[in-house]
């Protein structure tokens, strides 16, 4: 169920909270999906700002949609609690300076990364940049 919208992003998560999804259109850190990338992941850094503590990152060069991409992989948790989280994303640069952020989040447990998994892949399958 669709959870936040607004000017730049949109929100769906599961029933239950398990999985959150998110695709962003954005201009903040600038035109490319490197860039992108590495200024989200840099604020993903600022723990007062991002409650993401413990963070860990790896970073992958990938194509999206006949474009180059930048793919996160993520492991942290909420400051505050102890139960581990796993967020992918992928950025991929669009028309006029925009670039696309697209993420699936959920706790790193059980048989939840499985399933991550294949929300992203269909999510990354249907994602389509700059319509009209």
């Amino acid at each position: 169920m669709r959870t936040k919208e607004n000017a730049i992003q949109s929100m769906w998560a599961s029933r239950d909270g398990t999985y959150e999804i998110v695709v962003k259109r954005d201009t903040s850190y600038g035109p490319t999906a490197h860039a992108a990338a590495q200024g989200q992941l840099a604020w993903y850094r600022k723990e007062a700002e991002s409650s993401m503590a413990d963070l860990r990152a790896t970073n992958h060069t990938t194509r999206q949609g006949g474009k180059d991409a930048v793919w996160l992989e993520l492991d942290y948790h909420w400051r505050g609690q102890t139960t581990p989280r796993k967020r992918v994303e992928v950025f991929v640069a669009g028309d006029a300076g925009r670039v696309y952020q697209l993420l699936v989040d959920t706790a790193a447990t059980g048989n939840h990364l499985t399933r991550q998994r294949e929300l992203f892949d269909a999510a990354r399958a249907q994602l389509v940049t700059d319509i009209g």
